[in-house]
């Protein structure tokens, strides 16, 4: 019995990029989760009502596989689209990170403490570069796909 390395199905840009997006984002979300764990019993931070479990799995995953759309539809349309979509993901997750440093981010008009704006910088600086560079490697590597 002959066995080989690669798959009889070629997956379309479009599937690869959801598909790596959907794997990076649960990836992120482990991360993230050990990232928080590890953020609120360094500082004591306990305060749960916006940055939770859920809220982190929640944002994480879904923000991975628009990012994968995103990099799919850009790689199809764009030329040097790899190279695009890595300063376009880069440059927004700058600007997503350094949100949390405005003086009022809570929903109720409050102040952010200290520690959650290190907690939600941590969270978006991590995914914002595994979306950055694990996401299009996952999308684009042929051992990952079986070609």
């Amino acid at each position: 019995m002959e066995t080989t390395d690669s798959s009889a199905y070629r997956y379309n840009l479009s599937t690869r990029g959801i598909l790596g997006g959907l794997f990076v984002g649960i990836g992120a979300a482990v991360i993230n989760l050990a990232f928080d764990f590890i953020y609120r019993k360094a500082t004591g931070y306990e305060f749960a009502e916006y940055i939770n479990i859920n809220s982190i799995i929640f944002f994480t995953i879904p923000t991975m596989v628009v990012g994968g759309i995103v990099y799919s539809v850009i790689r199809e349309y764009v030329k040097k689209g790899l190279v695009v979509y890595m300063v376009l993901a880069a440059i927004l997750t700058i600007v997503v990170a350094f949100i949390p440093l405005g003086p009022n981010m809570l929903p109720s008009g409050q102040a952010m403490p200290p520690s959650a704006r290190g907690l939600t910088m941590g969270i978006e600086i991590i995914t914002g570069v595994l979306g950055t560079f694990a996401l299009p490697y996952f999308a684009e590597h042929s051992a990952v796909w079986g070609d």
